[in-house]
C-alpha cells in the first residue's frame, strides 16, 4: 500500500471539508480546481476522488456555506458570506494552535516532526510501521477529540 493511498484513505470528511472551504476562501472554482488545490496543499499525498468531494460540496451547500453556480455549462463553486466567515473562524482557531503554552507548544512540535521525519523517510518506512502509526495517531486524536466535547465544544473536523 503506497502512502498516498494510506493518506487517502484517512482523511476524514471533516478534513476534506476544511480543505475545501481554504480552497475556495482563494477565489472560486470549478470542481476540478477544488480537487487540484487540495492535492496542491497536500503535495501530493492525497488527491480526493470526485466521489469523495461531492457529498462534501453538497453538504457544505446545504449548511450555507457555499453557493453553487453554472458557468459555461459548469458548475462553479464559491464562499458564502456565512462561509468566508467559517473560514476566518477556522483560521482563529488554527493560529491559537500555535500558543507559547509549554504543553500545547510540545505536542504541537511532536507532531510536526512526526510528520516531516514520516515524510522525509518514507521510502524507508515500511507499510506495517505506517499503519501502526496511523492506528496509534488515530487513538490520540480520539482522545483529543473526546477531551473537547468533555467541555461541550465541537472539534475543527466538526465544521
Amino acid at each position: 500500500m503506497s502512502m498516498k493511498k494510506i493518506v487517502s484513505d484517512r482523511v476524514r470528511r471533516g478534513t476534506l471539508r476544511l480543505l475545501v472551504l481554504s480552497s475556495l476562501a482563494e477565489k472560486p472554482m470549478y470542481l476540478y480546481e477544488i480537487i487540484k488545490s487540495i492535492e496542491t496543499k497536500a503535495e501530493g499525498f492525497y488527491r480526493p476522488s470526485t466521489g469523495s468531494i461531492y457529498p462534501v460540496l453538497r453538504s457544505l451547500a446545504r449548511d450555507g456555506y457555499i453557493i453553487i453556480q453554472e458557468r459555461d455549462g459548469k458548475k462553479i463553486y464559491s464562499l458564502t458570506d456565512k462561509g468566508v466567515k467559517k473560514v476566518e473562524e477556522i483560521k482563529i482557531e488554527i493560529e491559537s494552535l500555535f500558543t507559547r503554552d509549554p504543553l500545547k507548544r510540545r505536542v504541537i512540535d511532536l507532531l510536526f516532526n512526526i510528520g516531516l521525519t514520516v515524510h522525509i523517510n518514507r521510502k524507508k518506512i515500511d507499510d506495517k510501521v505506517l499503519n501502526q502509526l496511523i492506528t496509534d495517531l488515530e487513538k490520540c486524536m480520539a482522545l483529543v477529540e473526546e477531551a473537547i466535547k468533555s467541555k461541550g465544544e465541537k472539534t475543527v473536523t466538526q465544521v
